[in-house]
């Protein structure tokens, strides 16, 4: 029986870190470009589609989350990007990813700091 409870253990294991999240990338926004939406950060080049969500974190009344878009993107923000690699993504979004991007994000969420240290 101990033997059944430890190999499920470990089958339920392997099997979560098959749907793993992709990758997160930390970082200051360098630069924004409107035209293919992409934005960079940490010298990383990620596409944003219609489909990411923006999550604007505690930017709301009393510090709460808010849903985002992305204009709201600024150069110098910093944010936690939830991305795949390109090559991950490309058979489905053929028509909106550029090839030459190297993430595609999933989830953007943007800090909101209002006590800033300096």
């Amino acid at each position: 029986m101990k033997k059944i409870s430890f190999i499920a253990v470990i089958a339920s294991l392997f099997l979560s870190s098959l749907s793993a999240d992709g990758f997160e990338i930390k970082g200051i926004i360098n630069s924004i470009d409107n035209n293919t939406k992409t934005i960079t950060v940490n010298n990383i080049v990620v596409q944003v589609l219609p489909q990411t969500h923006i999550k604007l974190d505690d930017c709301g009344i009393f510090g709460m989350d808010m849903n985002g878009k992305f204009v709201d993107l600024a150069m110098g923000s910093f944010v936690e990007i939830e991305a795949w690699p390109n090559q991950a993504v490309q058979n489905q979004v053929n028509a909106t990813t550029n090839p030459a991007v190297g993430y595609v994000a999933s989830e953007i969420e943007l800090k909101c700091v209002s006590n800033r240290a300096y």
